[in-house]
């Protein structure tokens, strides 16, 4: 059962002694595969805050997040889920897609980890009949082509590197910047005029120290120069509803530096 199907089952589930059986004094009596299926039907309904300030749902959490980060996330993102060279932080507030608590609410950030969560990055492991632009029906997807591969020569990747570089406020040459201004039109889709990025397309701020693949001139200039294409499976057939929630609001509550261990 994909999450759609789990969330509106229990969005939609009619039986009273369902119902009856979410409050605190049924769950008490149920044997424990009824409490957690209970709890799994609260915690997909739960708000954030509601989860984080109830101690049963928010233990529930922990209990599904942990397992699942050992078993599936920290492989590639680390125990910690700080990530590393080509892999990224899952705790910093440098998201792609845009998780940023001073612009939305604990809801809107949830959902949008669990949009990455259930369709991955740049997934293709699909039927080609249903692909689009190259990758699965609902995969966050962006492009970081490999000017080299598109007739840019190394003159003009060596002033981009420069251009790039400005942007985070280092010290370049200034003709090499200018040469590369009409170049920079390109990239602007992405990563906006100023270089602060454009999170609705997974465009990356240029201006901050944060860098994915390495911030010295040659780790950008091969960047430029051969392009990167980093995938994030599709969890959705692998975890059920109720993991991929707590993955999402655990990931939430570390991005914004709280201490979820109960």
């Amino acid at each position: 059962m994909n999450f759609q199907q789990a969330f509106f089952n229990v969005l939609f589930r009619k039986s009273l002694a369902s119902i009856l059986c979410l409050s605190a004094l049924c769950l008490s009596a149920l044997p424990a595969w009824a409490q957690d299926n209970a709890l799994a039907e609260r915690l997909l309904l739960a708000s954030p805050e509601t989860i984080q300030a109830n101690p049963d749902l928010l233990s529930y959490m922990n209990s599904l997040a942990e397992p699942a980060i050992a078993n599936n996330c920290a492989s590639c993102h680390g125990a910690d889920l700080t990530g590393g060279e080509g892999v990224p932080n899952l705790v910093d507030y440098e998201w792609l897609w845009g998780v940023d608590g001073f612009e939305m609410t604990g809801v809107e950030s949830v959902m949008k980890i669990m949009q990455t969560i259930l369709y991955g990055v740049r997934n293709t492991d699909c039927a080609e009949e249903i692909k689009m632009f190259g990758g699965c029906p609902d995969t966050r997807y962006s492009q970081m082509p490999a000017y080299g591969e598109l007739g840019f020569n190394e003159v003009r990747l060596n002033n981009m590197v420069d251009y790039v570089l400005a942007l985070s406020g280092e010290d370049v040459n200034p003709s090499a910047v200018e040469a590369a201004s009409s170049d920079w039109a390109i990239c602007v889709e992405c990563h906006g005029v100023d270089g602060t990025g454009y999170t609705p397309f997974g465009g990356p701020d240029l201006t901050d120290d944060v860098w994915l693949f390495g911030s010295s001139g040659q780790e950008i200039y091969d960047v430029l120069a051969n392009g990167r294409q980093g995938v994030c499976p599709a969890w959705s057939e692998v975890l059920d509803a109720a993991t991929i929630k707590a993955l999402a609001v655990y990931i939430y509550y570390e991005v914004n530096g709280f201490l979820i261990t109960f």
